[in-house]
């Protein structure tokens, strides 16, 4: 598969945004173990829905695994796996995969959330709390 092809699904495990929004918000926390990247980007009219299409058609065509360049690092991924994603938004789903980066693997997790034109990003290694992620429901709710 092409790194054109799998690239918004390694944006999103990576905690970088899809096409081009207008505005982002970059966090990040870590807490229970885990590092997490949150980004909150605003987009116009349908290109917050555009975005998170994008993220499933990469993760339909890329789920064996692929390697992709984010932000000029070099990140192997092995299999990456849909998971359980909260209700409450518009659209939204989870992702796991094992990813390697400088020749270390590392258990990574994405939640993708959308409400309206408003797409949240979490990205954590090795895994996001169930707090921060609650706590980011309730924003864009």
């Amino acid at each position: 598969m092409t790194e054109d092809a799998c690239a918004p699904l390694a944006y999103a495990l990576s905690g970088t945004t899809v096409g081009k929004p207008t505005s982002t918000v970059v966090r990040k926390a870590s807490g229970e173990g885990a590092t997490v990247t949150v980004v909150l980007a605003e987009y116009t009219s349908d290109e917050a829905r555009t975005a998170m299409d994008a993220i499933g058609t990469a993760l339909d065509e890329c789920a064996a695994g692929f390697t992709a360049t984010v932000d000029g690092v070099e990140h192997k991924v092995g299999k990456v796996a849909p998971e359980l994603a909260p209700e409450g938004t518009d659209q939204a789903m989870g992702l796991g995969a094992t990813v390697e980066r400088g020749g270390r693997k590392t258990p990574a997790k994405a939640v993708i959330l959308r409400s309206g034109n408003t797409v949240a990003y979490l990205s954590g290694t090795p895994s996001i709390p169930t707090a921060l992620l609650d706590a980011q429901l309730v924003k864009l709710r």
